[in-house]
């Protein structure tokens, strides 16, 4: 392929890595994207014509300019985020200077774009796609860096026939991986600086299915589908938990039901329980490392009762409102810690807890609007039962054994009443379980209330956390006890909400991505202060020696073989490093050999002709100096380097014309030698 070719191939290559870089930041509109892969995608197979270049720049100027005037009126005007619309300008500089004819100079701004390019990416919140695009746009510029350089040296010296070797070209992009490691070196090493100084991160999720700030049961007229978006990543230091699929990952509560959906009161009283109450339910504690998506309801999931919350992040504080919900204050994607007890209290337990404080009567028994046989519904389920823990288990098993779970919505708006739900229907998804729950259990004077948030889970062998999906969004249910606080209840059947998702072909790869995605973020992304020490510190902990916990003799004699094993790989070590330093691949071609005679002679002659020197470098050295070698010296390079970088070998006849041209070039320095 030729130099220029190739050239323009490797820059449309790094134009094309670009855009996926920031597509993996911020996204883009599709109409930009598409418009910007095609013409980039056309650019690799199709370069045109002077003509034909100079005609597409009358299309691309007018374009520009209203691209230009839409990036002033966002920044005067609305105010609002500029940088798409200068992104999409960029975008548009990018696609007329790859369809430029080879001949055009424009290397250096196709450098300069797709860099502009992918430093925007980096303004957002980039994803292990930006990882995959940055690798690729190192390798690619590695090479594309080196070819436009031969080919500006070759087009100097008259050279427009030159072929570079796919070898070549390979060893080019290797060279990227010396970039690569240092800048990894360079971030783990470098101080940290927090994330809070951009304002730019994840665009919150406000649609997620199941939850938002209200509970609803007034919607008909289709059905609930299956959205497998990752809304939490959830892992467990202390180990996988059992029975993952039944963890209720609270988040909001609710107290008022107006007979369609339920809210939360205004001015409503304190209504959580002490620490010292959940620390009665049992000893043990189970701690969740937590990585929330960034929701425009601002809630910190975590397993019931939670003790305690914490972040390292600083863009995460953990706090705790008069329901007992937790929120957290900040921006972008919550990360923290949480630590909830691990066991509920005995049925025995709550059986006795017959008296005590109970917290806003007035909203945890408020009902709307019920009709009498709905009272007569509660009673008739809790005939004979004494206490408001048997009373809560008979109506949980009733709505679990004798209804039925469904996505599909009722057809009209009259069948969503929960009259209708109970008495006619018997069928739902979980908000009506909840809600008949709660009122039945209301209009017995029991304190309960409503509770959204996400149930179970699926777990990423991958990446060792459980996902959690919008398909898990899910309503249940809290009954308050004296003494204990509020305790889950779950009326809800056994669904297959979630199936279509899992049974995805797509689902295994999306789990995979999803892993890869959350290693990013945990230790490139979230990476800070913190976890940079912790880092040093186990560096420190593997290069400190360790005493063996014998005897003191057995120490010694330990210390002695760690520290000859040490000298042993410290020698197999510098064999290695001198074996690789030193050992040069023979190259016995006739071609390298009257080149190095070249390159000694230019030596004695006073010429800086080092190893490190480039052919081409000589001759310019000697056309500098208007040596009369330099016509000679000239066409012996340009012999070598075609057959140095073109794969193919010289005739016979080349080689007699290369060795004649070195004798000339030697008799030219010889005579110069002694004229001075």
């Amino acid at each position: 392929m030729k130099l220029q070719l190739l050239h323009r191939r490797l820059t449309v290559g790094m134009g094309l890595v670009s855009l996926m870089a920031f597509a993996g930041g911020a996204g883009f509109t599709p109409t930009s994207a598409i418009l910007a892969a095609v013409a980039l995608s056309v650019a690799w197979v199709w370069q045109p014509d002077s003509d034909v270049s100079l005609r597409l720049e009358r299309v691309w100027l007018p374009v520009a300019g209203i691209l230009v005037a839409r990036s002033l009126y966002h920044v005067v005007v609305v105010g609002d985020d500029v940088v798409i619309p200068v992104v999409d300008l960029l975008l548009l500089l990018l696609c007329a200077e790859s369809l430029r004819s080879l001949e055009a100079p424009n290397g250096h701004r196709l450098y300069a774009l797709t860099f502009a390019l992918l430093l925007a990416s980096s303004a957002y919140r980039p994803g292990i796609l930006f990882a995959l695009a940055f690798v690729a746009y190192v390798a690619l510029a590695a090479v594309a860096l080196m070819v436009g350089h031969l080919r500006r040296q070759a087009e100097r010296n008259g050279v427009y026939d030159l072929v570079i070797g796919r070898r070549f070209l390979a060893g080019m992009a290797a060279l990227s991986s010396v970039t690569l490691i240092m800048s990894g070196v360079v971030f783990l090493a470098f101080p940290r600086l927090s994330r809070g100084w951009t304002s730019r991160a994840e665009i919150p999720v406000s649609s997620i299915v199941g939850f938002s700030d209200e509970v609803s049961i007034g919607n008909h007229g289709s059905r609930i589908y299956p959205n497998p978006e990752i809304v939490l990543r959830v892992e467990f230091p202390d180990g996988r938990p059992a029975a993952i699929e039944s963890l209720h990952w609270r988040g909001r509560s609710y107290d008022r039901f107006d007979g369609v959906r339920w809210s939360r009161s205004d001015g409503l009283p304190p209504s959580l329980a002490p620490d010292r109450w959940y620390e009665r339910w049992g000893a043990g504690r189970i701690r969740q490392q937590i990585y929330g998506a960034p929701l425009d309801v601002k809630v910190l999931f975590a397993l019931h009762p939670l003790l305690e919350a914490r972040a390292d992040n600083p863009r995460t504080q953990p706090l705790f409102d008069n329901a007992g919900d937790h929120i957290y204050w900040g921006s972008g994607s919550p990360s923290y810690e949480a630590i909830s007890v691990a066991d509920r209290p005995t049925a025995d337990a709550l059986r006795e807890a017959r008296s005590g404080f109970s917290p806003a009567r007035n909203y945890y028994t408020q009902l709307p609007r019920v009709s009498q046989r709905v009272r007569d519904l509660a009673v008739s389920i809790t005939q004979g039962l004494d206490n408001n823990y048997d009373k809560a288990a008979a109506i949980e098993e009733f709505l679990r054994t004798d209804f039925g779970y469904t996505l599909e919505l009722p057809r009209t708006a009259r069948e969503t009443t929960l009259e209708y739900f109970l008495f006619d229907r018997r069928e739902g998804h979980c908000e009506y379980f909840s809600t008949s729950m709660v009122i039945l259990l209301r209009s017995l004077g029991v304190h309960a209330r409503e509770v959204n948030g996400f149930l179970g889970g699926q777990w990423n062998d991958f990446g060792q956390y459980l996902a959690v999906t919008q398909n898990q969004a899910h309503s249940w249910v809290e009954v308050w006890f004296p003494g204990y606080g509020w305790v889950t209840f779950e009326p809800t059947p056994p669904g297959s909400g979630s199936a279509e998702a899992l049974t995805s072909w797509l689902w295994p790869g999306r789990f995979l991505f999803d892993g890869l995605q959350h290693r990013w973020n945990k230790w490139i992304l979230d990476y800070n202060m913190e976890s940079q020490s912790g880092l040093f510190r186990r560096v420190a902990e593997l290069l400190r020696p360790r005493p063996e916990e014998e005897e003191v003799v057995a120490g010694k004699a330990s210390q002695d073989s760690k520290g000859r094993n040490w000298g042993i790989l410290l020698a197999v070590a510098m064999s290695l490093s001198a074996y690789v330093l030193w050992r040069r691949p023979a190259d016995d071609s006739p071609e390298t050999r009257l080149y190095l005679k070249l390159r000694e002679s230019c030596r004695r002659a006073g010429l800086m002709a080092g190893a490190g020197v480039a052919p081409l470098s000589l001759v310019e050295q000697l056309a500098e100096l208007h040596h009369p070698a330099h016509g000679p010296a000239r066409s012996f390079v340009t012999r070598y380097l075609r057959a140095r970088f073109s794969g193919r070998s010289l005739e016979p006849s080349h080689h007699e014309e290369m060795r004649v041209a070195l004798e000339a070039v030697r008799r030219a320095l010889r005579k110069t030698s002694s004229t001075s």
